[in-house]
C-alpha cells in the first residue's frame, strides 16, 4: 500500500503487522529439513494462520554448527495457492514437525552462535516475530550444536573464514574448529592465522573508493506535453477511478460495468486518465497532494489496461515508467512491481524491441527500470520455449551497458545489482561473461545479490529459487490488494 504523509487513516504495513500482531495468530504447519542433524545447515518453516484463510510464512536457514540463523525470509498473508506453491518447492527435502521442534532448533542455534560472539542475520530482527517469544512457556528440547560441543565454522571460502574466525578467536580463544573447501579434515582454532584480512580490507577500500566516484544515474527524462485537462468519453469511469472510496479496490460489479464498455473507448479513456494524472504529478508534487486523500487512479488504469491486453497501450504504460522517484512513491509506495510486472507481461511480452528501447533510454529511475527486467525474466519462466530469445535480449542489454556503467549512462550499479536477481532466477549461465565485465568495474551494488563469485555460484546452482508469484486475472489482482488492506 503506498505510504502517504500525514494521511488520515494510515494503513499498517506487513512489517508492522509482523512485529505487532502476527504472534496473536494461531500457528499452522511447521517443517524442517529431514536430515537436519547430519546436514549442519537445515531449513525450517513456520506458518501463522490469518482468520480470512491466508498464511504468513517464516523460512529460516540455520547453521547448527556455528553461525545460527544465516538467513531468513517472510511471506505475508499468502493465499492458499501461493502458499502451496512454496510448499511444493521445499517439501521433497522437508518433513512436518511440531512447532516446539522448530522453536528449539532456531533459538538453540542462535544462542549457541551468540556464545561465540556471532549474531543472527539482520533479517531475523523481523522474522523472529513469526516465532513465539523464547520463554519457558515453550517446552525445552535439548539439541546438540557444533562439533564435540565446540563451534565448528564450515566456511565457503577464505573471505567467510576471515569474517567469523577473528570473532571466535576473540570470544572463545582457540576452542573452535574450522574447515575450508578442499581440506580433508577440520582444523583447531589454534592453527588459524588471519593472513587474508589486510588483502580483504584493501579490496573493500578500493571498491568503496570506486563507488564514491560514481553516482546513481541522474534523472533527466524530457517530458512530452501532457494533457492539461481531463478529456474522457465516459466521465463516470473517471469519477469512479478517482474516488477515494475505490482506493486500491474495485468490486466484481465495478469491473463488470467497466469491461462492458467498448474496449477501444475504454482503452482511450484509461490512457487519457493516465496521461492527465501523470502530467499533474510528474514534477514537484505539492504538499497539498501529499497530505490530501489518496486515490489509486494510476493503479486502476494499469490493472485495467493489463486486462484489455492491447499491445498498443504499451507506449503509454512505458511513459509512466519514465517518471522520477517521487512519482512512484506517491502513486505506488512499495507496490510498483505488483502493478507493473503483470501488466507489462500481458501487453508487452511480444514487444521486446519496445522494452529494449525503454531500457536504453537515458536519464530514467533505476527502480522503475527493474520492472522491465523482471518482466523479461517472467516471459522466459512462463514460456520456456522463449528462453533463448530472452537470454539474447539480456545479452544485448548487458553489452550495451558495458562502457556506460562507469558514467551511469542508461544504468547504474544499483540497476545491475537488482537485475542480477533475475539472472539468478533464470539460471542464466549463458550471460555470465557479459555480467562479469560489469562486476569487474567494481561499480555493481553487491548488497543486492553478493559479489560476482557468489552470483556465479548461485546462477550455476541447482537450487530452485522462491519466485514472487503474480496474479494475472484482474479479479485476483484486486483480491490481493483487498487482503492486504484488510490486514
Amino acid at each position: 500500500m503506498p505510504q502517504k504523509k500525514n494521511q488520515g487513516q494510515k494503513k499498517i504495513t506487513p512489517e508492522e503487522y509482523i512485529r505487532k500482531k502476527v504472534r496473536n495468530l494461531p500457528i499452522g504447519d511447521c517443517y524442517m529439513t529431514a536430515d537436519w542433524k547430519d546436514c549442519g545447515e537445515p531449513m525450517a518453516l513456520v506458518t501463522r494462520l490469518h482468520p480470512q484463510g491466508t498464511f504468513t510464512v517464516g523460512i529460516y536457514i540455520v547453521d547448527t554448527y556455528c553461525l545460527g540463523v544465516k538467513d531468513s525470509v517472510w511471506y505475508f498473508s499468502l493465499d492458499k495457492f501461493k502458499y502451496e506453491k512454496i510448499l511444493e518447492k521445499i517439501k521433497p527435502e522437508m518433513v512436518k514437525v511440531s512447532y516446539n521442534e522448530v522453536h528449539n532448533l532456531v533459538y538453540g542455534a542462535v544462542a549457541f552462535a551468540e556464545e561465540g560472539g556471532i549474531f543472527a542475520d539482520n533479517s531475523f530482527k523481523l522474522t523472529q516475530y513469526i516465532l513465539e517469544e523464547d520463554t519457558e512457556d515453550v517446552p525445552l528440547i535439548e539439541y546438540d550444536f557444533g562439533k564435540e560441543g565446540k563451534h565448528f565454522l564450515c566456511a565457503n571460502d577464505r573471505i567467510e573464514l576471515s569474517k567469523y574466525a577473528p570473532t571466535l578467536k576473540k570470544t572463545v580463544g582457540d576452542d573452535f574448529f574450522y574447515l575450508l573447501p578442499g581440506m580433508e579434515e577440520a582444523k583447531p582454532g589454534s592453527e588459524y592465522i588471519d593472513l587474508s584480512f589486510m588483502d580483504s580490507m584493501m579490496s573493500a577500500l578500493e571498491k568503496m573508493k570506486k563507488r564514491s566516484e560514481i553516482s546513481e544515474e541522474a534523472y533527466g527524462f524530457v517530458h512530452p506535453e501532457y494533457p492539461s485537462e481531463l478529456n474522457v468519453k465516459h466521465r463516470w469511469l473517471a469519477d469512479m477511478l478517482y474516488s477515494p472510496e475505490k482506493n486500491m479496490f474495485l468490486t466484481d460489479e465495478d469491473l463488470k460495468a467497466i469491461l462492458a464498455l467498448p474496449h477501444d473507448e475504454l482503452r482511450d479513456d484509461l490512457e487519457n486518465i493516465m496521461l492527465y494524472e501523470t502530467g499533474q504529478t510528474c514534477g514537484n508534487i505539492s504538499e497539498e497532494r501529499w497530505n490530501g486523500v489518496y486515490n489509486s487512479v494510476i493503479i486502476h488504469c494499469l490493472l485495467l489496461l493489463g486486462e484489455l491486453r492491447d499491445e498498443d497501450s504499451l507506449h503509454t504504460v512505458l511513459l509512466t515508467l519514465c517518471q522520477k522517484a517521487d512519482y512512484y512513491d506517491y502513486h505506488f509506495g512499495d507496490f510498483s512491481g505488483d502493478v507493473y510486472v503483470p501488466t507489462l507481461y500481458l501487453i508487452g511480452k511480444n514487444r521486446l524491441g519496445d522494452l529494449m528501447e525503454y531500457m536504453k533510454t537515458p536519464g530514467l529511475y533505476s527502480y522503475a527500470r527493474i520492472n522491465v527486467s523482471e518482466t523479461l525474466a517472467m516471459i522466459a519462466l512462463k514460456e520456456p520455449e522463449r528462453r533463448d530469445e530472452v537470454i539474447e535480449w539480456f545479452r544485448e542489454l548487458l553489452r550495451f551497458y558495458d562502457g556506460r556503467l562507469e558514467n551511469s549512462e542508461c544504468c547504474d550499479g544499483g540497476l545491475i545489482g537488482m537485475m542480477t536477481g533475475d539472472f539468478i532466477n533464470l539460471k542464466a549461465v549463458e550471460i555470465l561473461p557479459e555480467l562479469k565485465k560489469l562486476y569487474d568495474t567494481g561499480l555493481v551494488d553487491e548488497m543486492c545479490c553478493g559479489n560476482f563469485k557468489t552470483v556465479s555460484k548461485e546462477i550455476k546452482s541447482n537450487k530452485e529459487p522462491l519466485l514472487h508469484e503474480y496474479s494475472f486475472d484482474i479479479h485476483e489482482r484486486y483480491q490481493t490488494f483487498k487482503r492486504f488492506l484488510k490486514d
